[in-house]
This record gives C-alpha cells, structure tokens and sequence, in this order.
C-alpha cells in the first residue's frame, strides 16, 4: 500500500473511532482520496447536449450533472450544480437557449453538488420541489455537505461566503406531474436507492428518464446514505423495463438500457461480496483489504473503494446507513 493510501486507512478508521462517526464519515467522505491524486481521472470538459428538441443535458463530468426542458411557458430545471457559480454558468447556457422564465427547479436527492446552487434558480422565481425526505436530508446534512466540498470550493476558486441553504417550496411523496408549456414532467419516488427522498423524473413525450442518485454511468456511487441496496436494484430494474429509451442519471454521460442494467449489475455484485465477506467472519478492514471488484475498476470513483465496503458493512450489520434519515 502506497503513503497515500495508508494515510487515506488511518483517516477513514480514525472517523469511525470518535464520537458522532457517521456524521464525520458524511462530512468526511469527499476528501479521502481526491481525484488529483488518481491518475486517469481526469474528468472531461463540460459539455451542453441536446437530447429532444426541448430538452437539453449538462454533463459536467468534474461536479454534476443537470437538465432542463424548454416550453413555451417556461423552463424546467433537474439540479442546480455544486456552488452558485457553479449554477450561474447552467444558467447562462440555459440563456442561449431561451429568455423563458424559469418556472420549476426539481432537486433529485440531497447530495450538495446538485442543490447548493438553488439559491440562483430561486432569485430567478423557480418554484423548487423535491421529495419530502430529499427536503428532511437538506436541512440534516447542509454543513456536512458544505464541509465535505470545500476541496472543491478551494481547486476551483469558489466563494463559501456565496452559499446560502435554500430548500424546496413543495414536496411530495410517491408521485407529482408538472404541465408546462404542452409537456408532461412525471417525478416518481419508489422508495429509497442510493438515497432516502430518490426521485426520478419522465418525460413521456422523449421517451427519456432523469435517474438522478440511483444512477451514474459508469461511476461508483457513495454508499453513505442508502438504507437499501437491495431496493436501489430494484429500482434500476424497474427503471429500466419502462418504455423509454434515453437514460439520464446524477454523473456520466448519457446512458441507454444496457448501461442501467450494467450499474445494477454493478450494485447486485458488490452488495452480494460484502454479504459472502460477513458470512465468512470476516470484519470490516478484512473485507475492504480483499474485496476488489475489479471488473469495475475502470469506473470513476474505483478508488474510493475502501469507504464503499466501510459503509456498505455498516449498513448490513447494522440495518442503518451511516448517515441516516432519523
């Protein structure tokens, strides 16, 4: 084991030992490893896409991903980005589409790279909404999710004093529509995935699915706040028996059925060796020593794996996610 990795042991193993350790390890996860010293993670430019006539995808492979659609009416905006400069770049590209209003913000689950940029869609008149527990997440976990960014606030010269906590004006619980401009927007909840409060939105006359947290392409996902990795399979499989063909999901790029089906396959593999590895008497440093899902290891995010065992032995031996609900 290199000095970097030794450091980055002794730093996770240190959170678990003190007090207050799951809030630590939430606030902490983002700068165990950070993704200048991993080569071959150099993230790719940022790139607008257009994916329907109406609607339009930012890969921002560095931060997070957003989308919006565009009506008559007005727009409808999926995420608000990691900072509001963040946020005031996806509107100024929102800007060379349409001078609409922006009319609805929907934030798809309570990770701070895709709502601390709400405080600019609101001062624009956005309506915000997510799911309840997305909202309850916010207001429990803002200072962890501001602590744990600031690596990225330092790299790339963004202002803390900038970031207020805003949050959603509605919520809802299984299922909501939007009618803007002649369109139909579905938000759906199945239950938690990668996060209590997970919501997906449809767009029915695309055939297009946002995922949100479920979903990341090709991308290792923080397993900090799942209380089920079992129903987040669940809802990639049912996600991907629905009669759409393009896939959107919180990271990556734009994804079709295989990709989705690859990421639960992804998520199955590695929940069923933390389960062979508690079975088998082994604890929570043994298991993050041996388990190396080395089909995946191309994926971004691979080199976090120690903290993704961590959790996931958390969550199995435990029943509750290290950062929870209540």
């Amino acid at each position: 084991m290199t000095g970097i990795w030794q450091c980055v042991a002794a730093l996770v193993a240190a959170l678990f030992a003190a007090s207050g350790a799951q809030a630590q390890y939430a606030s902490e996860l983002g700068k165990l490893a950070p993704e200048a010293l991993v080569s071959g993670t150099k993230p790719q430019a940022a790139q607008l896409k257009q994916v329907a006539p109406d609607l339009y995808f930012f890969w921002n492979d560095a931060s997070s991903n957003a989308f919006f659609l565009v009506t008559d009416e007005g727009v409808l905006v999926i995420d608000a980005q990691q900072h509001p400069a963040d946020a005031r770049r996806l509107l100024g590209l929102i800007r060379k589409v349409t001078d609409k209003p922006i009319k609805w913000l929907v934030v798809t689950h309570a990770h701070g790279d895709h709502f601390l940029g709400n405080p600019v869609f609101k001062a624009e008149g956005a309506t915000i909404i997510s799911h309840r527990d997305t909202r309850a997440m916010m207001q429990k976990y803002y200072k962890d999710e501001v602590q744990r960014r600031q690596e990225y606030f330092k790299r790339n010269k963004l202002d803390v004093a900038e970031l207020k906590m805003v949050l959603p004006d509605v919520t809802f619980d299984s299922r909501f529509t939007i009618h803007l401009g002649g369109r139909t927007v579905e938000l759906m909840n199945w239950g938690a995935g990668q996060n209590p409060g997970d919501t997906l939105i449809h767009f029915p006359h695309a055939r297009t699915l946002v995922l949100g947290g479920p979903f990341s392409r090709r991308n290792w996902s923080n397993y900090t706040f799942t209380p089920s990795v079992d129903n987040w399979v669940a809802i990639l499989n049912k996600a991907v028996a629905m009669d759409v063909d393009t896939y959107i999901g919180g990271h990556g790029d734009v994804a079709t059925r295989a990709d989705v089906l690859e990421y639960a396959q992804l998520q199955q593999d590695f929940i069923n060796e933390v389960r062979s590895g508690i079975a088998a008497g082994k604890n929570r440093d043994e298991l993050a020593d041996t388990i190396k899902m080395e089909k995946y290891s191309s994926f971004r995010n691979y080199h976090r794996m120690r903290g993704w065992v961590y959790a996931a032995h958390h969550l199995l031996t435990t029943g509750k996610p290290m950062a929870p609900l209540q």
